[in-house]
């Protein structure tokens, strides 16, 4: 996946643990988790990886809430702010 189709780190690996996640060659930011092939088992996964890669704990609620990419890139980069940490790096 290219840097330049995301707009944060965090966004870009989001986008990695989803095309795992889903089997997806590519995700796009603009993307819903659910419009593209996801369910609530399949977020389940989502966001336990996410809380791993992230060290933030979430729930699958923030998924339905946020099920755009960027829009849960976003909130994520909010719950790591506020725990003082700094944004993961693509690929961390």
């Amino acid at each position: 996946m290219e840097d330049s189709e995301y707009n944060t780190p965090t966004e870009r690996r989001l986008a990695e643990i989803w095309a795992e996640v889903l089997r997806l060659e590519k995700v796009k930011r603009d993307q819903d988790f659910f419009e593209i092939g996801g369910d609530s088992l399949l977020a389940t996964t989502v966001v336990l990886k996410a809380c791993t890669a992230w060290e933030v704990k979430f729930t699958v609620r923030v998924l339905l809430d946020a099920p755009v990419l960027a829009d849960l890139a976003e909130r994520i980069d909010r719950m790591v702010a506020d725990t003082g940490r700094q944004p993961a790096r693509a690929g961390a």
